[in-house]
């Protein structure tokens, strides 16, 4: 993601500076996090850097904790060079690498070295498909997440049927075919699919009902463009653009949807959570502020184990299912996923991501 198009600066190491205050002379304990300098990298330290702030408040803490950044891009030799960086310096977890290009170049990298590698923001199918044992998704997965935004575009405007406009990238060309396939699932009828880059007004009626497949930026060029013909119909997107800065910059007038993390996730007090996360973002929670925190209370409940027993021992018992204060048990799959993850559906209006009820 362009820096440029984010309302406030993406400062990871400002909260890997307040973390290090707490230093007590204490083993040290140092967590990885690495991704580009975009909008959701914002939700990754600051719900991580929440969570280490939690830890390291309590009393009967073992460790003190280290938050080591690196930052990467979309290419794939950034991506490993990032994470060796991170192996080097001493990471002895890694959250993040928050794009399925980076999280897919990234975890071979830790799957060889035996670093836990904990993705809060990776919905690719393939992540947990590449047979490593050291992956654990804390975060939702694309085919539900195109299903939810049929059932969006379904609620909005029954009966009608839809439009898909995809970017020609992997995320774009992934999401949708999986968005395809959700609607033949369903006995739905896609009128018509169209690349973002070959759209033009004669492809929409002002009615329409679009779903989008691709990123952040496509997503702003789009709303640009049905701008400009007026368009009165409804565009679904999923959760790559439920960033905070997206409803400030986008055109105006527009009937926005986003499908993205349900914000009570597994009974987390929201409300509580949004007031302390603000004080380290200076903004609201979105996408993935959720859960980085929960990845990061994971690992911090269980550094021991890993300190002692190592990840393949870590790994399995979380499988088997976790509780972590004041929240609900978290389980996840023999894969690495995690399980009865919840969605959320959202209209973007007044500079905000209002649930709809």
């Amino acid at each position: 993601m362009n820096k440029k198009i984010v309302v406030k600066p993406v400062e990871p190491l400002e909260v890997a500076k307040r973390i290090l205050q707490h230093k007590t002379g204490r083993e040290v304990f140092r967590i990885g996090i690495s991704a580009n300098l975009g909008g959701h990298t914002r939700e990754l330290y600051s719900g991580l850097g929440l969570a280490v702030e939690e830890y390291l408040n309590k009393k009967e803490r073992e460790y003190d904790i280290e938050v080591l950044w690196e930052q990467s891009s979309f290419a794939h030799d950034s991506t490993t060079r990032a994470a060796n960086q991170l192996i080097n310096r001493g990471a002895e977890a890694v959250i993040g690498h928050l794009s399925a290009n980076q999280s897919l170049a990234a975890a071979t990298v830790y799957a060889d070295i035996g670093v836990p590698f904990f993705a809060p923001g990776t919905t690719h199918p393939e992540l947990t498909k590449l047979g490593y044992d050291n992956i654990l998704r804390v975060c939702g997965r694309d085919e539900d997440m195109a299903d939810e935004m049929i059932n969006l575009a379904q609620m909005l405007a029954p009966g009608h049927t839809v439009k898909i406009i995809y970017q020609e990238n992997n995320y774009g060309k992934q999401l949708s075919t999986l968005l395809r396939k959700s609607l033949k699932e369903k006995g739905l009828h896609l009128e018509k699919e169209i690349v973002a880059n070959d759209l033009v007004s004669s492809d929409l009626t002002l009615d329409d009902t679009i779903l989008f497949a691709g990123t952040y930026e496509g997503a702003l060029l789009l709303t640009e463009k049905l701008k400009t013909i007026n368009f009165q119909g409804r565009l679904i997107f999923g959760d790559d653009i439920f960033v905070v800065d997206f409803p400030f910059i986008v055109s105006e007038g527009l009937q926005l949807y986003t499908v993205s993390t349900k914000k009570e996730l597994y009974g987390l007090n929201y409300d509580k959570f949004s007031m302390k996360y603000r004080e380290i973002a200076s903004l609201d929670p979105a996408a993935y502020s959720v859960t980085s925190y929960l990845a990061a209370k994971i690992l911090l409940s269980n550094i021991s184990t890993l300190k002692k027993h190592g990840y393949k021992k870590l790994l399995n018992e979380l499988k088997n299912g976790i509780l972590i204060e004041n929240l609900k048990e978290l389980s996840f799959s023999p894969n690495g996923d995690i399980l009865d993850f919840s969605w959320e559906k959202y209209k973007i209006r007044d500079g905000k991501f209002l649930k709809i009820e």
